[in-house]
C-alpha cells in the first residue's frame, strides 16, 4: 500500500467539522480511509461523515466530544478502542486575538486545556497504540505563530509553541519504532478562523492559501519523512527573510487591529440600531 492507507486502516481527526481538520478528513476518505469524526458539533460531523462515506464507501464514527474540557481526550480515546487507528491528526485548537491581562482567566485554561493538553494526551494514547503495531503517523496542528511569541495572542502563540516542540520531539523518539510525526504550521491558511479572528483579509501580507492546497502540502510532507511544514511557498519565504524582531512587531500589531474589529462587532452585536 502507498499513500496514508499504509499507515492503517482509519484515522482519527479533531476539529472535523470544519476547516483545516473538515479537508483532512476529505483527504483521507478519498485515500480510503475510514474516519473517526472528533469535534462539538454532532450535526455538522453527522452531515460531513455521511457525505464522505457516500462518496469513498468508508466507513465512519462520530465522536461528539469537548476537547477543552479535562475528560476530553480520555473520551475521544475510548470511542476509538475498537478499531485499527494508523493515523492521528490532532487539529483541534483554538485562539482569541487580544490583550493577555483583558482575558478571563477560566477561558485561557480552556483554551490551555484544548491547544497543549489535548494534544498531549492523544499523542501519548496513540503514540503507544502506534508503537505496539509497529507503524502508524501523527499530524500534530500548531500554528506558524508557535515560532516566536506574539503580541495580542501571547497565551495561544506560547500554548501552539508546545505542539511544536512535542512533535518536532517525538519525530525522532518515535521514527526508529516506525511512527511518523510531522508538525503543521498553518499561518495564512482560507479558512472560517480567519474571519473569526476578525482579521482584515484586505490587510495580510498575502493572499490566503486555499486550504485543500494547505493539507496536500502536509499530506507529502508527513509521507516523505519531513519534521514540519509550513504551507505556502511564499509564506516560508516570508518568515525566513523577516528579521525575528520586526515579525513579532508586525504581527502583534496585526492581531492588535484584530482584536478591535472583534471588539467594534461584539459592540453593534450588543447595540443593534435601531429604525
Amino acid at each position: 500500500m502507498t499513500g496514508l492507507s499504509a499507515y492503517g486502516p482509519w484515522a482519527v481527526i479533531t476539529g472535523a467539522s470544519s476547516g483545516i481538520g473538515r479537508a483532512f478528513a476529505e483527504r483521507c476518505a478519498a485515500g480510503g480511509l475510514n474516519l473517526v469524526l472528533a469535534a462539538r458539533s454532532t450535526d455538522r460531523l453527522e452531515d460531513l461523515g455521511r457525505a464522505l462515506t457516500l462518496a469513498h464507501r468508508i466507513e465512519h464514527r462520530v465522536v461528539t466530544v469537548d476537547l477543552s474540557r479535562a475528560d476530553g481526550a480520555a473520551d475521544l480515546v475510548a470511542a476509538a478502542a475498537d478499531v485499527d487507528v494508523g493515523l492521528l491528526i490532532s487539529n483541534a485548537g483554538s485562539g482569541r486575538p487580544g490583550r493577555f491581562l483583558d482575558q478571563d482567566l477560566p477561558d485561557l485554561h480552556r483554551r490551555l486545556t484544548l491547544n497543549t493538553t489535548t494534544h498531549l494526551e492523544l499523542a501519548h494514547a496513540f503514540g503507544g497504540r502506534f508503537v505496539e503495531r509497529g507503524r502508524g503517523a501523527m499530524v500534530l496542528v500548531s500554528a506558524l505563530g508557535a515560532v516566536h511569541g506574539l503580541p495580542n495572542m501571547a497565551h495561544d502563540s506560547a500554548a501552539k509553541s508546545y505542539v511544536l516542540n512535542l512533535g518536532e520531539a517525538l519525530h525522532h523518539e518515535l521514527g526508529p519504532a516506525g511512527v511518523q510525526v510531522t508538525v503543521m504550521l498553518p499561518g495564512n491558511v482560507d479558512t472560517p478562523i480567519i474571519d473569526r479572528f476578525g482579521l482584515d483579509r484586505t490587510r495580510l501580507p498575502i493572499r490566503p492559501l486555499p486550504v485543500t492546497t494547505a493539507i496536500r502540502q502536509t499530506v507529502r510532507a508527513l509521507l516523505a519523512g519531513h519534521t514540519t511544514i509550513v504551507p505556502d511557498r511564499r509564506l516560508r519565504t516570508l518568515t525566513r527573510l523577516t528579521p525575528r524582531r520586526l515579525s513579532i512587531k508586525m504581527n502583534g500589531r496585526m492581531l492588535g487591529r484584530a482584536a478591535d474589529n472583534l471588539a467594534t462587532r461584539q459592540t453593534d452585536t450588543a447595540n443593534p440600531p435601531h429604525h
